[in-house]
């Protein structure tokens, strides 16, 4: 009976230090958050102020107004995540398709050659690419930001999309080949509407990339006209910017830039889960 009690009152101490850990842990990644916002939301006095002030006197939602100023930036980013989180995922699809469902010569060579481009930093690509924008003309173009989105994307997230459609039963396949489908048709009707969650997956996951690329923009685009958001924020917000003295706009800024990719996993979380789950048919 002793050692029934002293098991038991192990596993309660265990349990209550676990949630103590949970509840400091939560709160050392979120401090940073609230610490944003509560500032985001005072006046530049008290964001100055010598005194630290946890919460603002008073609600300054007018900060939020400098966000107007980036509307032409916002409307640049929409173009850049748009075109990549539509194209991506559909002609990922489509170089995923041949590797996953058919058999052809040299199959091993070029996979392994794509899987290889994942040990590539981007780095290494960044002088390639530019050379190659500058030859065709797309250096300060916004097409210098989407025109990838033509070549599937990178090579992990077309093999995601392979590994999610060798999960989906060749059986489809057959019986669509019998009543007279091809290739064409299988693809459309039968894999793109099957591969929908990986697909998501990987939009989500090239728009949130585009939504925070800093690097791309900042080394291919040079009039202002053409900066994105990432980008307009960190020459207007820099030491040397012109705004950079007024802290709670800066904030409100960070706060919108943060809000976006949040809401955006919050809403379509089922979908991307779903999308790294390989394989299988539902009902």
């Amino acid at each position: 009976m002793m050692r029934i009690k002293k098991s038991k009152g192990m596993n309660i101490a265990v349990g209550a230090l676990r949630y103590v850990l949970l509840i400091v842990f939560s709160l050392f990644f979120i401090f940073p958050y609230f610490y944003m916002l509560t500032r985001s939301l005072m006046s530049l006095s008290e964001v100055n102020a010598k005194n630290f002030l946890l919460f603002p006197s008073e609600l300054h939602f007018e900060n939020y107004k400098v966000i107007i100023d980036y509307l032409p930036a916002l409307r640049n980013t929409l173009v850049v995540i748009i075109m990549n989180g539509f194209f991506i995922p559909l002609t990922g699809a489509m170089i995923a398709f041949p590797f996953a469902r058919y058999r052809f010569k040299g199959k091993k060579v070029m996979f392994s050659l794509l899987m290889a481009t994942v040990m590539l930093p981007g780095s290494v690509t960044t002088i390639p690419l530019y050379v190659m924008y500058s030859k065709l003309n797309l250096l300060d173009t916004l097409a210098s930001q989407w025109v990838g989105a033509f070549f599937g994307g990178s090579a992990m997230q077309i093999f995601l999309i392979i590994q999610f459609m060798r999960g989906i039963p060749k059986e489809l396949d057959n019986a669509a080949y019998l009543d007279g489908a091809n290739k064409f048709i299988v693809f459309t009707r039968i894999m793109l509407p099957l591969c929908f969650n990986i697909l998501v997956y990987t939009s989500i996951g090239v728009i949130l990339a585009k939504w925070n690329d800093f690097t791309g923009p900042l080394v291919y685009l040079r009039s202002e006209s053409k900066y994105t958001m990432a980008v307009a924020f960190y020459y207007d917000f820099s030491q040397s910017g012109v705004k950079a003295l007024f802290i709670n706009y800066k904030m409100a800024m960070t706060t919108f830039m943060t809000l976006v990719p949040m809401i955006l996993f919050f809403v379509f979380q089922k979908t991307m889960i779903g999308g790294i789950k390989v394989g299988g048919l539902k009902g």
